[in-house]
């Protein structure tokens, strides 16, 4: 199996769909992705994004569009800029194969795959009549039977099938000569590393990445890199003792040091100063979702059982909160503070000490008692609390 356009010179991409029907628009998309039109440029990079794949879904034209895109990632042209003022090209280009990876990546082995792709009493007559409600964008609700399952199957079967054969362009761009473009290189091998049957470059991948973290000069590249070693399954235990406190948490963050003293410390160290680890990145890496505090803090809460040990953290994070976190840090510390709320739940008959200096630092903080915000009250409820400031206020400085 090659790479580029002659890997899908005989697919017929008016019988593939993507998110939005049938998928004639794609090659001409494609095509401008290495042209001189810049808008032409900027519509296809949505295109991939929006139709493609569209929030992580994989659709039939996902596979062969993966294959040209891997072709276009040592073109010349993929190093000119994006966009006035962007990374070059290439980068977005390995972002997308890193998602196209991810979505091949589901919680089911290929034997497993298959048998959903083949289901029994399904004719496939059935399964062709889906494909051609897909490719007519058709309101039904087939995505939701055993045919448009099994075309599905299908297509994240197709991803793994082409996996080994982007694996090699995107190895190649870690050694780009421009930080971004090597970040996103080593984040989509990881990910396509993770598929089944490509474990065994895992190695060679991790040794590349490696040399090329304890190469980078800049803080946001020397991050993202450790953070990728991670994901490749390695320990990174000479970046926690890097200079840098933003690197010696990525290196943390890795879960082959689930279990080291070491790697937790650094967790919470980092967490005491949450609103400075928020600010860490000009060029945040792809591994931090939404604020770098929340994925710090969900690390940190599976490694650590004692409420006492995260309670500095917790103090420093009650003061720069919002209600709209109540899942993502204050609330879920609410909850380790607070673990055996009971049935139905209620404060408990004495407060730890460690319990009061948390309530009264979320007493401080006056933006999580708005009576309307759904979310901060189900936070107290959980932990058996009132979400009520007074009475919060009361309990906290209750005699022990």
């Amino acid at each position: 199996m090659t790479i580029g356009w002659d890997a899908v010179a005989d697919v017929d991409w008016t019988r593939l769909f993507h998110a939005y029907g049938a998928a004639g628009d794609t090659p001409g998309h494609l095509r401008a992705l290495t042209g001189g039109d810049v808008a032409a440029r900027g519509a296809a990079l949505e295109h991939l994004w929006s139709a493609v794949i569209h929030q992580g879904t994989p659709w039939a034209v996902t596979a062969p569009a993966a294959l040209v895109v891997a072709g276009l990632v040592a073109d010349p042209a993929a190093a000119a800029p994006a966009a006035e003022g962007e990374a070059p090209l290439r980068a977005p280009l390995l972002e997308f194969l890193a998602e196209v990876a991810a979505a091949g990546q589901p919680d089911l082995g290929d034997d497993e795959l298959s048998a959903i792709a083949h289901p029994p009493g399904v004719a496939e007559a059935e399964i062709q009549a889906a494909w051609n409600a897909m490719l007519d964008d058709d309101d039904t609700e087939a995505l939701a039977d055993a045919a448009a399952d099994a075309i599905i199957a299908r297509v994240v079967l197709e991803i793994r099938s082409v996996a080994p054969v982007l694996l090699p362009p995107v190895e190649a761009a870690i050694a780009d000569d421009d930080p971004r473009v090597r970040v996103t290189a080593a984040d989509a091998a990881a990910s396509l590393l993770a598929l089944p049957g490509l474990g065994g470059g895992r190695g060679r991948v991790a040794a590349q990445v490696e040399q090329a973290a304890r190469r980078a000069a800049h803080r946001d590249e020397r991050a993202a890199l450790v953070l990728t070693l991670g994901h490749l399954g390695v320990a990174p235990r000479e970046f926690l003792a890097d200079p840098d406190p933003a690197v010696r948490a990525c290196a943390a963050l890795a879960p082959a040091l689930e279990d080291d003293p070491a790697a937790a410390a650094e967790l919470l160290t980092a967490l005491r100063r949450p609103a400075e680890a928020d600010a860490w990145f000009t060029d945040r890496p792809p591994q931090f979702g939404m604020q770098v505090r929340f994925t710090l803090l969900d690390a940190a809460l599976r490694r650590v059982g004692d409420f006492e040990r995260l309670l500095p953290p917790a103090l420093a994070i009650a003061e720069i909160t919002s209600p709209f976190c109540a899942d993502s840090d204050w609330g879920r510390l609410l909850a380790a503070a607070f673990p055996d709320p009971g049935d139905p739940p209620a404060p408990p008959a004495r407060l730890t000490d460690a319990q009061r200096a948390y309530l009264r630092a979320l007493v401080a903080n006056e933006s999580l008692w708005d009576s309307r915000n759904g979310n901060a009250h189900l936070a107290f409820k959980r932990a058996g609390l009132p979400h009520d400031r007074d009475a919060c206020r009361r309990l906290a400085e209750a005699p022990s």
